[in-house]
Parts: structure tokens; sequence; C-alpha cells
């Protein structure tokens, strides 16, 4: 049936059923909706068939307690619920829930609570907080999913704080240390677990964070593969894990996950809304609301689904559905369906966020059920002040969907798996349904019946299901009764998801000598992944022959970078024993493997250790040969990349000072002078050039003839050994005439100076120079506040116009920490402190002119590609890309453009980071792993940092995006540009 938009939205739950489109040969049934339930964000239906439901009524703003869990039953017999009683009360916003002995874990952040009900009443009587800690921010954005892992853990889905503009008294608390409020001399986690997702064992009191994060959802593939989502990055895959990526300081890692969909991302969506409630921020047409991401782990939906995973889209009223492949250690996901979804609805109230498989397979989708679902975080003044935020708070939805013709649901109040024997409930570890080998595992290891050992041993080796054989040993492993030779066993199992996860069990039985041994003979494992998890596994044997077999395996797999960073998370890795294989196997070719590799072993020297990095030193310095610039260049750059991250060694490289000089000096190769130079700087220059070098550097600086990269090299060099001195030599070189190399080494070497006369002397040669030159002299510039002054005095009197300062530069000076030197730079660059809501009000005529989408283009190119592409155009990968903004309202977007500290994107917040040495960065955070942080420049750049160099980081006090555009464009090139941002070309 066809529904008339006179009837809803909203729609009653039986209507509601005629506007879903669903993919051939499944049927979507109602299974529970109001009054029974509202506001539903999670469910769980524990080992005796009875369902609970999460509701967060409080979304988004109401904090006073009115989250609760509700205990559904079947009194009829037809299978669905028909009655509900409130078992927990008082809730703020809860949004996870998950079975735990006699009752359940929920997650309220700050807390992890549990709840149980003792009488027998359906009312929770006991209420317990087993871990708290966690930020108190968004509820898009805290702590969520509780979900027992295969390696018997409980995991926890935390993305860290959302930083809030508007609600500062509500959502602004960032957490603190994460831990065991009983348990006071217990484990602890930094305040917010970093931002990072948690794993924990309420019984034995222990607690980890994780490698990576994840917004909303959390999901395990049946090898325990674990796969996260953001809100626009909807599947990646966490590769390493934190255990890993910490053993080794010496390494820094800067990406732990990896992308899976073999599609652009964000993905494009084909929604079939009739009237969207599209908001402030809302990405139209690609994904910006992705959460609950969970792989289909049951057999009731055909086999193309065995591999698929679902993603809820809440603001596009659908459900986006991908199948796994596997593609080396990690995995790719490609769509099911070509321009249309799994699910998809023309109800715009239909607001899918999480899923549930089953006893009986069935997928269960959770609609909240709201008028609108974005935050008011980020919508417009008008809307987040009105009632609609809470419309649709007495409504929600569960659906089922199964293929045609499945039998109904027939599950409630009829499963007895908490009365089954030890032996049944080993029998049901070989389910192919995750809901019952789950709770069987789960009720094993929590109950520890003896009665069950002998079993669980057969099934280990016996069971004809690979899973069975799985969760068999994961299970004796949680019992702490596996022995050395169930390990060795599943060693050489037949199933290569079995091999790996007996490795991963293997890690923890490593004083088995048995053990070690049969890991030694795995090598040559045809399976990937296998080989993956055994070179992380070796990396905690100091056994010689486990360190031959992770170089052999490191350069048999060289072009796989996951394989790298393994390889050199090994505590005891040996760089120069990793440099020596490199040499003897992989440098008779360049390919971005091998120089990576070379880069990554060099870096991993600098940071650990003195002699094999000069060592290293030598070896790029002998090596003269052209074959062998490539790798040469690439040890270099290693080498200045770890020590630039390492603690200070006084004195340790001074012997090697005049020898990477004379490299930086006489080098054939550019790029092996300027990593040279490089390295040259991460020790310090000073002294580093004997007489005769000291003088064939300044000939070659000075030579008018001569090649202009070589010289631009010899002007660092001399600057690095002793800049006061030739301090003169580098003003004559600002003069006209000189190469724009030449110059802007000259500005830097100046720059890097104490001298007072620095800025006039910049400012005076201002006209001669190329944009190249200036913008190297702002960036020397705005280091120092005196020299910030004099550059903004020169602006003021006109000596240089604001628009020859390339515009990142300008809003580096705009977000200066200095109160003064910030608001001058603003005013300068036509900003007028507290003016953005005076421009919004000065260019509402621009929304009433029309505008020219061609022309918009131009004015796009010239304003906002500094920092912004358009659909992955051209321009810097800074702020969000503007071409997710086509539905954004005109008025919308001229707030967004005039007065950028409205609202600030998610993830898109800025961050002053702090470092050890005295110096900053400002930037967005691109990327954050357990040992470093990547933040990302305006102009795009990234610049990557460990976390051992940072003192302190925090939030800057406005947007990455400063106001003052309306300096630069006027009300019709407005018109255009917003013309050109809705339409595009």
């Amino acid at each position: 049936a066809v529904l008339s938009a006179r009837h809803g939205p909203p729609y009653t739950p039986e209507d509601a059923l005629a506007t879903f489109t669903l993919a051939d040969g499944f049927r979507i049934e109602l299974f529970a909706a109001e009054p029974l339930i509202s506001d539903p964000v999670a469910m769980e239906v524990d080992e005796n068939g009875r369902l609970f439901v999460v509701e967060m009524h409080g979304y988004p703003l109401d904090l006073s307690g009115s989250g609760r869990v509700m205990l559904l039953t079947d009194t009829d017999g037809d299978g669905r619920p028909d009655r509900s009683v409130v078992f927990a009360d008082g809730l703020r916003l809860p949004n996870g829930i998950m079975r735990w002995k006699n009752g359940v874990l929920v997650t309220d952040s700050p807390d992890v609570l549990y709840l149980e009900d003792t009488d027998g009443d359906g009312r929770a009587d006991v209420k317990k907080v087993v871990l708290t800690g966690f930020a108190r921010s968004n509820p898009q954005h805290t702590m969520n999913t509780p979900l027992y892992g295969l390696d018997n853990w409980i995991y926890l889905a935390n993305e860290g704080p959302a930083r809030t503009v508007r609600y500062q008294d509500l959502f602004g608390d960032p957490g603190h240390d994460v831990r065991y409020p009983d348990r006071p001399d217990g484990p602890r986690l930094p305040t917010d677990a970093g931002g990072r997702n948690v794993r924990f064992k309420p019984d034995t009191f222990e607690l980890e964070a994780l490698s990576a994060r994840s917004q909303f959802g959390q999901t395990f593939d049946a090898w325990g593969h674990h796969f996260l989502n953001t809100n626009s990055r909807h599947l990646y895959h966490e590769v390493i894990a934190a255990r890993y990526v910490s053993r080794n300081s010496a390494q820094t890692v800067t990406n732990v996950v990896e992308q899976v969909p073999d599609y652009p991302m964000p993905a494009e969506l084909f929604p079939v809304t009739a009237s969207p409630e599209y908001q402030l921020l809302t990405d139209v047409g690609v994904m910006t609301a992705a959460s609950g991401v969970t792989c289909y782990l049951a057999d009731l939906f055909p086999p193309a689904y065995r591999r698929a995973t679902f993603v809820a889209e809440s603001v596009h009223n659908l459900v986006r559905v991908d199948s796994l492949r596997d593609d080396g250690v990690t995995f790719k996901a490609s769509r099911m369906f070509d321009a249309r979804e799994f699910l998809a609805s023309s109800d715009s109230w239909f607001r899918p966020v999480n899923f549930y498989i089953g006893p009986d397979g069935a997928l269960y989708v959770i609609d909240f059920y709201r008028k609108i679902i974005e935050h008011p975080e980020w919508l417009d003044d008008v809307t987040a002040s009105s009632n609609a935020l809470y419309e649709g708070r007495d409504r929600g939805r569960i659906y089922r969907i199964v293929p045609a013709g499945a039998a109904a649901p027939g599950w409630m109040n009829r499963i007895q798996l908490g009365a089954a024997s030890p032996a049944e409930l080993v029998r049901m570890l070989a389910s192919p349904n995750i809901w019952w080998r789950r709770h069987a595992q789960r009720l094993l290891v929590d109950r520890k019946p003896r009665a069950a050992i002998d079993g669980l041993f057969d099934f280990a080796s016996k069971s004809d299901a690979p899973l069975g054989r799985l969760h068999a040993l994961w299970t004796l492993e949680g019992l702490g009764a596996i022995r050395p030779d169930t390990i060795e066993s599943a060693l050489g199992d037949s199933v290569a998801g079995v091999r790996e996860n007996a490795i991963r069990i293997a890690e923890h039985h490593l004083d088995e000598p048995r053990l070690g041994e049969r890991l030694l003979r795995m090598g040559d494992d045809p399976d990937p992944k296998v080989r993956y998890q055994l070179l992380l596994t070796l990396g905690d044997l100091s056994d010689a022959r486990a360190e031959a077999l992770r170089g052999r395996l490191l350069v048999d797999n060289v072009e796989d970078t996951w394989m790298q960073i393994a390889a050199l998370s090994a505590p005891g890795a040996n760089p120069l024993s990793l440099f020596q294989a490199a040499r003897a196997r992989v440098s008779d070719r360049d390919t971005p493997g091998r120089r990576a590799l070379f880069s990554r072993v060099a870096a991993l020297a600098a940071r650990g250790d003195a002699p094999a990095t000069r060592e290293l030193i030598d070896r790029a310095s002998a090596a003269a040969e052209a074959s062998n610039d490539w790798w040469r260049a690439a040890t270099l750059q290693g080498l200045a990349e770890g020590l630039r991250g390492a603690k200070p060694r006084t004195g340790a490289l001074d012997g090697r000072r005049g020898q990477i000089a004379a490299l930086a000096l006489r080098a054939t190769s550019g790029s092996i002078r300027q990593a040279a130079r490089q390295v040259l700087d991460a020790i310090g220059g000073g002294g580093a050039l004997d007489a005769s070098l000291a003088s064939e550097a300044e000939r070659i600086a000075t030579d008018a003839h001569g090649d202009a990269g070589s010289r631009a090299d010899a002007v660092s060099v001399l600057a690095l050994h002793d800049g006061a001195a030739y301090a003169n030599l580098f003003r004559r070189l600002l003069g006209a005439g000189e190469p724009t190399p030449v110059q802007t080494a000259a500005v830097r070497a100046l720059a890097a100076l104490p001298a007072p006369d620095v800025a006039n002397a910049f400012i005076a040669a201002w006209e001669r120079w190329t944009p190249a030159v200036r913008d190297e002299a702002v960036r020397g510039l705005v280091r120092d506040p005196a020299r910030v002054g004099a550059l903004l005095d020169a602006v003021a009197a006109g000596k240089i116009r604001a628009t020859e300062i390339d515009r990142p530069l300008r809003i580096r000076l705009m977000m200066l920490d200095d109160d003064a030197l910030r608001n001058r730079a603003r005013s300068l660059f036509n900003v007028a402190a507290g003016s953005p809501r005076a421009a919004v009000e000065r260019y509402q005529a621009a929304l009433s002119r029309p505008g020219d989408a061609q022309r918009g283009r131009e004015v796009f190119s010239r304003t906002c590609t500094v920092c912004h592409q358009y659909r992955g155009g051209d321009g810097a990968r800074f702020g969000p890309d503007l071409g997710e903004v086509r539905s954004h309202t005109p008025q919308s977007l001229l707030v967004d453009i005039l007065d950028p500290n409205h609202a600030i994107a998610d993830g898109y917040a800025l961050w002053v980071v702090k470092l050890s040495d005295g110096g900053s960065l400002t930037g967005i955070v691109g990327s954050e792993t357990p040992t470093s942080i990547t933040l990302r420049l305006p102009g795009g750049s990234d610049t990557t940092v460990p976390r051992a160099r940072i003192d302190a980081m925090h939030i800057a006090d406005a947007s990455a995006m400063p106001e003052g555009l309306e300096g630069q464009i006027d009300l019709q090139q407005m018109a255009d540009l917003i013309a050109f941002l809705r339409r595009g070309m």
C-alpha cells in the first residue's frame, strides 16, 4: 500500500510497514512498538528468552533520569511481546545492554551499571556501578554497546567526548580515570580511556584500553575480528591491538584501522524518504549517521549473507548492507546492491539506530522513531529551541526481518538455555547462530562446571563444526583449563580461523616450550591472517629463531604495511639485523613497500639505540652507487623522523655531524641531500663543519651559477652549523635575483636566529619575494610574538597587503594563543571582534539575489580551497568536504560561512598541542593511536607526533575556520558561492 502524506508521518506502527522498501526475498514485520516500548536504542534476549529493551527518553538534552530498561514478555503465546514492565529506571541516557551473570550490564555514561532482579518481581533491586570515569558528552559520542567477545572479555565502544559549544553545562564533562569504583587500588585508564574503546573483565578486575575508537556500535565477525563505525565512516577494521602497538616504544604507529569499503567514503546512499527532515549539518546523500554496525552471524538468511554487515543510517531512514571478503591481513567490503539499499523507508520518522541477531536468526531492527534525530548542537537556532526535539518520544518500534516464508517468531518464554546441562551448553557452541554460541560460552565460563571440561576437550578437537572447535578453545581458555596439547592440535587445524585463534591463545602460554616450537614451524602457513597473527605473537618470544622468523616474514611480505608494523612491534626487534635483511633481500629495486621498510627500520633504530643509529648513518653514507639512492634517502628520512621523536642523547652522535653535513653538501641526489639535512637538524648541527667543509658550504651557497637546490641545502647546513656567524651572508641572499629555493632557505635560516632586526629585514625585502618566500617568512615570524607584532604593524601601515599573506597563514595568525595579537590579526584581516552575527545580518541580502554556480565555483577556488575540497576534488583536506552540504538551506550556509563558531562539525575541532621542547602545533586530529597522534594542519598537510613528545593538548576556543570571509567576497559573490555549494558543477 502507498500511504498518503495526510496520514503521516508520524504513522502508526502498522501503517509504517507500508513505507518500507526491502530487498527481494525478505519480509519485514512488526515485533514490538508503543505503548510497550518507546525510544528504544538497544535490546538483549537472555538465555531464558526474556527480552530487555533500553529506552533513551532523554535524548537529546534531558539528563533528569528518564531513561529506562523495559522487560517484555509474551503472555498469550503468539511469539510476540504483549506485556512490558519497568525493569530499571532513573537512568540518564542509557544506550547499551548485555546479559551478565543473573542480570544485565547497561551503559549509561559515565558508568557501566549492573542491574539484577533478585526477588523475581521483574524489577531490578540491585544497581551497582561496575566501571566509571567515562565522559558525559554529547550522547551521540558516549561510551556504548557492551559486547561479550570470543576471548571472554567484555568490549565497550567509546569515541571520546565531542566538543560542545552550546551545551557546556550538560555535556562538557570530559570524564575521569576509568576505573572499578570499588577497587581503589585496581587498574586505571586515563581520562575517558583516552577516547578509545575499552575491554574489561569484572570478575578479575582486568581493564584495558584498545587501539581504536568507535562512535555508536561495534561488532565481531565469527573469528573475532573487530569492526567499528563512526557517523560517516560506517565500517572499519581494528587491525592491530593496543597491546602490540604499545609494547615497543621505539615504533610510532600512525594508524591502527583499515577502512574496508571498496567504494568512496563517506558512502553514497540511496534513500526513498518522501519528505526528509534534514537539518543544519546533514550531509545529504552520503553516510552521515551510521550506527549499530552488525555482522550477520546466523544461518536463517540466504548463503550470500553469511559475511554480511548491516549498518543503520537514521538520518536517511535506511539500512545499508555490505558483503565482507578477505583481503590479505584485513578485509574489503562491497555493496550488496547497486543504487539501492537493503531497507529504506519513505517515512522521515523511521530512525534505525541498532540491530540484534535473535535466537531465531532474524535480524531485529531497532527504530528510535523520532521527528528529529540530529543533536541540537548541530541544528539551527530555531529548530534547536523548538518543541520538535522530542516529538516521537512516546513512540518506538522493533522490526523483525526474515526471509520470505520463514516461520513466525517462537522463542519468547520458550527458550530454556539457562536450564541446560553442561553437556547441552557444550553442544550449543557449534550452533550456526551467534546468539546460542555466545550465551553458551558465557554461561560455561561463568558457572565453571567441572562436568563440562572433558566434553570441551573432545569438542575442541573432534567437532565437525569449525566454529564449535573455536568456541570450545576459548571456553577452555576462559575456564583456565586449556592444555598445551589442545592448543598444539588447534595450531594444525584445517581451518585458518581456528589456527589464527589458536595462536592468540598460545600467546598466553608461551612458557610451554612445545608451543613456542610449534609456532616456529608455522612460518609458511598459506593464510595471510594466520601469518600476521603469528608475526604479532612471535614478538613475545625472545628466541633467536623467533627473531629470524620475524625477519623472514617481514621481507617476504614487504609490500604489506600491516606486516611491517607487526614485525617492528616486537620489543626486542633488532633494527640492525632487520636492516641487514632488507639490504640483502629487498634493496635491488625501489617500491613503496621497500622504501617504507627502510624508513621504518631506521626510525626504530634512531628512537632506541645510538650505536645502531651511528651504524645506519655509516651505511647510508658509504653506498654511493646511484642505484642505492632510493634506500639511502629512505634510511636517512627514517633516521630524521626517529631522532625527532627520541629522547635527547647529548653527544651520542657528535662524531657523525660532519659525515652527515658532507652528505647534505655533496650528494648528487637531491633527496639524499634533503634527508641528510633533516638528520642534521634532528640531532642539532652546531659544530658540524670543520673549516674545510664550512668553506665548501659557503662557496656552494654563494655560487650564483650553481644548482639552486644544492645552494639551498648549503645555506641550511650553514644555518645548522653556526647560523649567527653567517647572518650577513643570509641577508645578502634575500635580495632580488636569487632563486626562490635559495631565498627560502635564507629566510628560514634568519628566522631561526634571535636577532631583533629579522622582522624588519623581511618586511624590507617583501616586495622582491615570490609567494613561496613570503609564506616562509610569515611562518618564521609567527613563532615570536615580537616579530608577529612587527608583521601586523606592516599590514596596518600598508607595507604588506593582507591578501599577500596566504590564507592558511592568516588562519594561523588569527588562531594565536596571545589574545591581543589574535584580536589584532582578526581586525586587520577584516574580522572585527564580536562581528559574526552582524556580518550575517549584513549579508542577508545575498540570499535574495540569484546566484551563478559557475561564478561560485571560481569564488570557491579562490577563497575556500586552502582548507576545503569539493567532492574530493581540488583543495586542501583540512576542513569538511563542502560537496557534502548540498542540502543545507541558504540561510544555514550563510551562518556556517560567516559565523563558524556557531556550530563546529563533528571531528573538526581545532586542537592546540604543547610539545615537550617548548614548541606547539595547532591542527585537527586526523587519527590517533596509543602511541601517537596525527594532526592535519592548515593547508592540508599532516604531521605525526609521538605521545612522548606531548606535554599537553586542548581544544582551541574557536573553530578551525576563522571568521571574516566577508572581508574577501561581496554580496553577489556570496550568492554565487552558495549557489555552487548547493548545486555544484
